[in-house]
C-alpha cells in the first residue's frame, strides 16, 4: 500500500516537473527577459551587499546567493531560448521541405495526368482513322462523376466539334441515358435537323429529353452509337458515344469492330480516370 502511494507520488512529482520544463522551454525569452529586468534592479539597488543572520551564521551574503541564483535562472533561460529558436527553424525547414515535396508530388501527378489524357486521346485519334472518320464525325467518352455524365476525352478531325457544352448530363436524359441502361445504343436515320420541331419529336419519341435541351446541342447528329464502358470489375463506369452529323454515316458492325481493337485501352483509362477533376466539355 506504501509503495503504491509512494509511485503515484513519484508520477505526480514527475508530470509536474515535466510541464514545468514545457513551461519554461516554452516561454524561455520572456523568463530570460524578466531575469535580466531582476539582475539589474539588483546592481542598481545593491541587494547583493545585503546579509543577513540565520542558522547561527553571521553575516550570511543572501544577496550574493539571490544574485548567482537570477545569474543561473538567466543562463538556463537563455540555453532553453536558443534551443526553442532552434526547434522553430528546424520545424519551419522543415514544414518548407514537406510543401516542396507536396508541390513536386502534385506536379507529378499533373504531367502524369495530362500524357495519360493525351494517349487515351490518340487512341481515339486511331480509331476515327481506322474508321476513316470525316469532319462530319466525333467520339466523345463520358465518365459518371456524382451521378452525373462529365466528358473526359473527345476526339474529331473537326476542332469545331471538339469544343465545350453542357456542364453535366443526367443519367437517365437522352440516348446516353438509354444505352447507360441498355448497354448500347444505334440509330442511322435522324431526320435533317434543319427543322429542328421533326428532329425533336424523333429523338423525344425514341427517350425524352426536355426540348430546351435539343435546342442547345450545338452538334445535332443523325447517326449515333452508343456503347456502355463496364470496368473490370463488371460495373459500370463510363459511355463512348460515337455520332455523325451525315445519316447512315457508319454501319453498326464496322465501329463495334473497330472498338473492340481499342476496347482494353479505354477500360484502363476509364479505371485510372478517377483522380481527373470533371471538365465542362459536355456535348451531346
Amino acid at each position: 500500500m506504501i509503495f503504491i502511494i509512494f509511485v503515484k507520488k513519484f508520477s505526480y512529482m514527475r508530470n509536474a516537473f515535466h510541464k514545468f520544463i514545457d513551461y519554461i522551454f516554452k516561454n524561455s525569452l520572456l523568463i530570460s527577459g524578466w531575469v535580466l529586468i531582476a539582475l539589474t534592479v539588483v546592481d542598481i539597488s545593491d541587494i547583493n551587499d545585503i546579509k543577513i543572520d540565520i542558522w547561527g551564521l553571521k553575516d550570511f551574503p543572501i544577496g550574493k546567493i539571490l544574485y548567482i541564483i537570477f545569474l543561473l535562472i538567466a543562463f538556463l533561460a537563455a540555453l532553453f531560448s536558443v534551443e526553442n529558436t532552434k526547434s522553430v527553424t528546424n520545424l519551419e525547414k522543415d514544414n518548407s521541405e514537406k510543401a516542396g515535396k507536396i508541390i513536386d508530388l502534385e506536379n507529378n501527378l499533373s504531367q502524369v495526368m495530362r500524357k495519360t489524357h493525351e494517349l487515351f486521346n490518340s487512341y481515339l485519334t486511331l480509331l476515327i482513322k481506322n474508321l476513316d472518320f470525316k469532319h462530319t464525325e466525333r467520339i466523345s467518352v463520358y465518365k459518371v462523376f456524382d451521378n452525373n455524365f462529365v466528358l473526359i476525352a473527345r476526339s474529331s478531325t473537326n476542332p469545331n466539334l471538339i469544343g465545350p457544352g453542357r456542364s453535366n448530363f443526367p443519367l437517365t436524359e437522352g440516348f446516353i441515358g438509354k444505352a447507360w441502361a441498355e448497354e448500347e445504343f444505334f440509330i442511322d436515320n435522324l431526320p435533317d435537323p434543319v427543322a429542328r420541331s421533326g428532329y425533336y419529336n424523333r429523338v423525344n419519341g425514341i427517350c425524352a429529353i426536355p426540348r430546351p435541351v435539343v435546342d442547345g446541342m450545338k452538334m445535332l447528329s443523325r447517326t449515333y452509337y452508343i456503347n456502355r464502358i463496364d470496368g473490370f470489375d463488371g460495373q459500370p463506369k463510363a459511355i463512348i458515344v460515337i455520332e455523325s452529323t451525315i445519316a447512315n454515316a457508319f454501319q453498326k458492325d464496322d465501329v463495334v469492330k473497330g472498338l473492340d481493337e481499342v476496347k482494353q485501352p479505354l477500360v484502363m483509362f476509364v479505371e485510372k480516370n478517377n483522380g481527373v477533376p470533371p471538365t465542362n466539355q459536355i456535348g451531346i
